[in-house]
């Protein structure tokens, strides 16, 4: 990747008046609002919420440290799920016994204002105008992150750790600042504690070293540099080692995470529910204890089935997850175009579009899940939706109209973003004019499609695309910058130079 252009010193120029302003005024304006959701409706809570308390509360009285019982029956939710967010919420009871759900929330909250300084900044070096990089921030702010910094979920920390880490690394490559060893050691530590907060964000490790490993050619290749990328991943492995160690201590058994134990089985129940194909036809254990004992394909069926599934096979849990693996690649692999249409259905197109622009469906998604309202309050504009409001006044149709045109308008700004990139990278690649700011954006465009492609494997919802929200926003941005340029006649940036302070 070519580098950017420095002052005299080697280093970025410092960022003007203006743009530090207008970052203050942005971060003081979301605080603002984002407290004053929490003073009015408290912390959301959803129904996950009262396992990771039990987890925290073991975390405080030592018992879950301690050996478990460990059949395949009965899964004790102290392995099942991680240990990350349990100790945030252990923390705050320890510090605020009394006030531990707010203080847990303001914690998320900080980490949401780190990302969105990140996400300025980055922006404001990619597209090079603080006009542009502001309108990133408030779509960023305005987002479903609003819903999940106000969640007691795991779904805000772990988004916002990645977030930090990624922006953080692509800052220093873009030349926004310079990463010491003791910055890139503790960018290693944030990410070896994302995974012990969400588990599958060990298969996206990739991404960062990715991004470690181009700054290790800038300037051409040199093997001192080296260091960074292997430290990097001295770091998370020790982390991911250690958790794995204490999952020996309890159990017997040294492994990571054994949430692939309900999740690999869900394509099949997919496959099955859409009437897509059979994959429970066989002989073997998994699909006669299907067909003997499922009467509906909901999740609570699928847990179910899992428990009698661990009582009939006299196994580990580990051996149990290996078992639902194996069933998920040889079905998978008989069933090809069935499972290619799961796949294609969890890639919710225009769902995921307004999840990251429309900022109707973001008010409607925070009611609903994060208020004892529970309901969405402004219908889209459809014949269903006409048919159920029953409320005709001018007020209620000018709101499903503007629903309407938000929800159209995301799913343009998400079309350009998905296809536009790879377009303008292709196109730039054949000219020989690759820039950084491109070589960014195409890094930020794979970030996106290999996180919510990889989900659309196997089980996708909103909330799972929320770590790559901030990198699909920041380029659908770049790309709107692009087309102002072209319509303006001049097919590159506008060049109004914003230089970031180190």
């Amino acid at each position: 990747m070519p580098d950017l252009p420095n002052n005299e010193a080697g280093r970025p120029a410092a960022a003007g008046v203006g743009s530090r302003a207008t970052l203050a005024g942005l971060v003081a304006g979301v605080v603002a609002v984002k407290l004053a959701i929490l003073a009015l409706v408290g912390p959301s809570v959803s129904q996950d919420t009262p396992f990771y308390i039990i987890y925290a509360d073991a975390i405080l009285d030592g018992s879950a440290f301690a050996p478990l019982a460990w059949t395949a029956a009965s899964v004790s939710g102290l392995v099942f799920r991680t240990a990350g967010y349990p100790l945030v919420l252990a923390a705050a009871k320890f510090v605020a016994p009394n006030f531990w759900a707010p203080l847990a929330i303001i914690v998320q909250i900080a980490l949401g204002i780190i990302v969105l300084i990140l996400v300025f900044r980055v922006a404001a070096r990619l597209v090079r105008s603080t006009g542009w990089a502001l309108t990133a921030a408030l779509v960023f702010a305005c987002s479903r992150a609003l819903l999940w910094d106000n969640s007691l979920m795991s779904d805000g920390v772990y988004a916002d750790l990645f977030n930090i880490v990624i922006l953080s690394l692509l800052g220093d490559l873009l030349g926004c600042w310079r990463l010491s060893a003791s910055k890139l050691a503790g960018l290693g530590v944030l990410w070896g504690y994302s995974l012990w907060t969400r588990d599958n964000g060990l298969y996206f490790t990739f991404l960062p070293l990715l991004l470690l490993l181009a700054g290790s050619l800038r300037g051409g290749f040199d093997w001192r540099r080296l260091g960074r990328p292997i430290g990097f991943v001295v770091i998370v492995a020790a982390m991911v080692g250690g958790y794995s160690l204490l999952n020996l201590h309890r159990t017997g058994e040294a492994f990571f995470s054994l949430t692939g134990l309900q999740n690999y089985l869900r394509p099949l129940f997919d496959m099955r529910a859409y009437g897509y194909a059979d994959p429970f036809t066989g002989d073997d254990l998994v699909s006669r204890t299907v067909r003997e004992t499922m009467t509906a394909n909901d999740y609570p069926a699928q847990m179910q089935f899992i428990a009698v599934l661990g009582e009939r096979c006299h196994c580990t849990p580990t051996q149990l997850q290996s078992m639902a693996v194996a069933k998920f690649v040889a079905e998978a692999t008989r069933h090809p175009v069935a499972y290619l249409r799961v796949i294609i259905r969890n890639f919710n197109y225009f769902d995921l579009a307004s999840d990251l622009t429309d900022p109707i469906n973001t008010f409607n998604d925070f009611v609903q899940e994060g208020t004892p309202i529970a309901a969405r309050i402004i219908p889209g504009l459809s014949i269903r939706h006409l048919a159920l409001v029953g409320n005709y006044s001018l007020g209620m149709i000018a709101l499903m109209i503007a629903a309407g045109i938000t929800k159209a308008t995301s799913a343009v700004a998400f079309t350009v973003f998905i296809f536009g990139i790879p377009w303008l990278w292709l196109r730039r690649w054949r000219r020989g004019a690759m820039g950084a700011e491109l070589w960014a954006a195409g890094f930020l465009w794979l970030t996106f499609v290999s996180v919510a492609g990889a989900f659309s494997l196997i089980h996708f919802e909103a909330r799972h695309a929320l770590p790559v929200f901030a990198a699909a926003q920041i380029d659908i941005v770049y790309m709107l910058v692009q087309i102002v340029g072209w319509r303006r006649g001049h097919g590159r940036l506008p060049q109004v130079k914003i230089e970031v302070k180190p």
